[in-house]
């Protein structure tokens, strides 16, 4: 159990170490997502509530942590 207790400690350490870097790089994604891309392009693809909207959501939104 202790191995256990220990495992999520260190995830948890690593978590908080990396956290700065995370809201970064959202940031820094979101600002170039916004200044590239037009939203109404956007909006004509994703914004219609259809279930093509939503697929093509999901596949668009899978690599974007990458």
């Amino acid at each position: 159990m202790n191995s256990i207790q220990q495992f999520f400690l260190e995830a948890g350490h690593i978590l908080l170490d990396s956290s700065f870097y995370i809201l970064v790089g959202i940031v820094v994604a979101a600002g170039v997502l916004k200044v590239t891309m037009n939203t109404n392009t956007v909006l004509r693809h994703l914004g219609h509530g259809r279930f093509s909207s939503v697929v093509k959501a999901s596949f668009l939104g899978v690599p974007l942590p990458l």
